[in-house]
């Protein structure tokens, strides 16, 4: 199997363009493509400020939470939170521990561990806290909404429960919590694309609203927004639409993260090597990725430990280990890798339609969904890469492509599995090693049905042809307007005609990337092109598809492309 050419999709031209350009002093490419992503309100979105969130008490069961908590709190009653691994439900921990504690509460935090403890709020580990902790109040964040038994099991030893999550209640299956504060089981839209910090937040917001209205003088005291930094981290990394109040959210608490607030961030950013103002693409690409690493290799403790820590030097001690664990995860990673993809070349041709399912023993089950994200952008395909423990149960992370829906294709073959779920691009599932091969068999049988020729083809979508006058830092602060960028609203990708390399380079200690420099009308301007080192250069003038930013180096801003395609010049 090898790399496909893609089929670029350019943009086509829209109406009213220039009207917005000027009155918005925005580049006319950005005024186009802020049309063609439906964006109503455009001076919102331009400006998104705090006072533009809803209410908190939109939300389902909000008024029922901030009675009991508030309860908690006055009779200094211990408040578990219950959280998750990932840098979502770390950050939601975080986030809830410190404005409660503010609040006078009487918290401690537990978060599962993927190896011993598995996802979510289970029988097992609330049984476990139960008897740790001893709390009279459980407080979920980001899980908890279809944790039907484990519920029931705490209020049969007379503990509450309140729940704040944002996934789909399973099978319809909603807990029978004392409140359950999802905006998927509520009825404003709008709000159901909030990650679990989000929601964390919206709970915290009521407290306070409620609080002062109420005259309590803690509330009065409480700022949250010197903690909003962990709202943009939790928002960002779990890829949820940055639009609406999730733009609001990452806006302001990116703005908070870049002053460094506290030793933990502050130990996170320069263990990592960030020089420059940091954006979404480093929650996503480098901060992220350590704070998950945490839970994926060693314990999530560590994390919450960082993010609450009070001592640069404490900080910065954790942030180090983080920073290994990371380099572990991404060895591993690429072992388990370059395992799958010398499996899959046996079986699988270009041209055929297929489902790639790779699985072993030897796997780390907490990198199985970045390998299957890798696989997918090598092969344009859909993956499944398993990881099978010591009893013969498989572990699976499952990811697609465009026009694929993983959840119908999982349906298909769900008397295999013991248990799936996810949605239409990622899901996960359980299966029992000696049933991996029909799996395989009748996952593919279906690709062969549902697959065409169009889905075999990887596409790479055209925001629109920019000129080379456009290479501008000018260019660059109009499109840096629609920032923060994220899921719904991606980096915009540029086309550009005609383009002479002047020089070319293999670089990285593996020399896996191409650096180009080429002249233009405005001087000569750098690309990076990652992971293109095997690539063949056309000979002759090329069509670059790349992202615009700005890029340091030394101490030293320079504008740079990040190019995404190339091809022969049409």
């Amino acid at each position: 199997m090898s790399d496909a050419p893609k089929i670029w999709k350019v943009a086509e031209p829209v109406s009213g363009a220039e009207a917005l350009a000027e009155r918005n002093n925005l580049p006319l490419p950005v005024a186009s493509l802020l049309i063609r992503r439906e964006i109503d309100d455009v001076d919102a979105f331009l400006s998104p400020k705090l006072d533009q969130l809803s209410d908190p008490f939109l939300l389902p069961d909000m008024h029922k939470a901030a009675d009991r908590i508030w309860a908690a709190v006055d009779a200094k009653e211990r408040i578990l939170i219950f959280g998750d691994y990932d840098v979502d439900g770390i950050t939601s921990t975080c986030f809830l521990s410190r404005v409660l504690e503010s609040l006078g509460g009487n918290v401690e935090r537990f978060i599962p561990n993927r190896q011993d403890d598995g996802y979510g709020l289970s029988v097992e580990s609330i049984t476990h806290c139960l008897e740790r902790f001893d709390p009279k109040l459980v407080i979920t964040v980001d899980c908890g909404t279809g944790s039907a038994d484990a519920v029931q099991l705490a209020s049969e030893k007379g503990v509450d429960v309140v729940v704040t999550d944002h996934h789909e209640a399973s099978e319809g299956i909603v807990a029978d919590a004392l409140a359950v504060v999802n905006p998927k089981v509520g009825t404003h839209k709008e709000l159901q694309i909030l990650a679990g910090v989000g929601v964390a937040f919206k709970l915290c917001h009521a407290l306070l609203k409620q609080g002062r209205q109420q005259d309590r003088p803690t509330s009065h005291s409480t700022d949250m927004r010197p903690w909003m930094y962990l709202v943009a981290l939790g928002t960002v990394a779990d890829m949820v639409p940055l639009v609406g109040e999730n733009r609001i959210l990452a806006t302001y608490g990116l703005q908070v993260l870049n002053q460094r607030p506290d030793p933990g961030i502050d130990a996170l950013a320069r263990s990592s090597g960030v020089q420059q103002e940091m954006t979404s693409y480093h929650i996503g690409f480098v901060l992220g990725p350590r704070l998950n690493a945490a839970g994926r290799m060693a314990s999530p403790d560590l994390a919450v430990e960082l993010l609450l820590s009070t001592s640069p030097r404490h900080a910065m001690r954790i942030a180090h280990r983080l920073e290994e664990a990371n380099k572990e995860r991404q060895a591993i990673e690429e072992t388990i890798r370059n395992q799958a993809i010398s499996r899959l070349e046996e079986h699988y041709r270009p041209e055929e339609p297929a489902v790639m399912v790779v699985a072993s023993r030897s796997w780390h089950k907490g990198v199985v969904g970045i390998v299957a994200s890798r696989l997918v952008r090598r092969f344009h395909r859909p993956a499944v890469v398993i990881s099978i423990d010591e009893h013969g149960v498989g572990r699976g992370s499952c990811r697609s492509i465009d026009g694929i829906d993983l959840i119908e294709n999982l349906e298909s073959v769900s008397d295999l599995l013991l248990q799936f779920g996810g949605h239409r691009m990622a899901a996960g599932l359980d299966i029992e090693e000696d049933k991996i091969d029909e799996f395989r068999r009748r996952l593919n049988a279906r690709a062969r049905e549902v697959m065409d020729a169009e889905n075999l083809r990887p596409s790479q979508p055209i925001d629109g042809w920019i000129r080379e006058e456009d290479l501008t830092h000018d260019f660059l602060a109009g499109q840096d307007q629609l920032m923060p960028f994220g899921n719904t609203n991606p980096v915009p990708v540029w086309g550009l005609r005609g383009v002479r390399i002047k020089y070319s380079q293999r670089v990285g200690y593996d020399k896996k990337h191409l650096r180009l420099i080429f002249d233009t009308a405005v001087g000569p301007r750098d690309a990076i092109a990652f992971h293109f080192g095997d690539k063949e250069i056309p000979d002759g003038p090329v069509d670059l598809a790349f992202q615009l930013r700005t890029n340091v180096f030394r101490g030293e801003e320079n504008l740079q492309m990040l190019l995404q395609d190339i091809r022969l010049s049409e």
